[in-house]
């Protein structure tokens, strides 16, 4: 176990599972998990995942607005939204995004109720990247849209886990 000092969730522990290590946090009082793919291989590396972290809140608002501003034209982020309409009962769908038919999504209104975001680092040709995973509903969906950043925080894609 290892322990970290972040500007928004305070002393993290990171606890070592194989060659993987994650944090439970809280932020706000949101239950969030940061996960750190093959842990032990980051060395030095891990201060540049702790100088992500330190920049959560940004980072949120980043993946949300590009989320917003690919949800259009990106089949992923679009795709990701449209099939819980395929999977969900009218209810729950009500319930999570206001309507019942995907056709009247308020984009804006969705992104605006999506929890806090958890963030899985991955280290790449000893490049570190991150990704910013969002659920619409932990309670009725497994769905996850990911929102790929690197290093400096730049958007690099998109992706939809189950």
């Amino acid at each position: 176990m290892a322990e970290f000092e972040t500007k928004y969730f305070g002393k993290i522990n990171v606890i070592e599972d194989g060659e993987n290590g994650s944090a439970n946090v809280k932020y706000n009082d949101q239950e969030i998990r940061i996960f750190f793919y093959k842990y032990n291989s980051y060395g030095d590396k891990i201060k540049t995942c702790l100088e992500i972290i330190d920049k959560y809140v940004e980072i949120n608002e980043i993946a949300k607005n590009e989320i917003m501003e690919n949800y259009i034209e990106n089949k992923t982020v679009n795709f990701y939204f449209e099939c819980h309409f395929d999977i969900l009962e009218e209810e729950k769908l009500v319930e999570i995004f206001g309507v019942n038919n995907f056709n009247e999504i308020e984009i804006k209104n969705v992104v605006g109720k999506l929890k806090y975001p958890n963030l899985l680092f991955n280290k790449e040709e000893n490049e570190i990247n991150v990704s910013v995973d969002y659920m619409v509903s932990k309670k009725y969906s497994s769905q996850i849209l990911c929102v790929k950043m690197d290093k400096e925080i730049n958007i690099t894609g998109f992706s939809h886990e189950s």
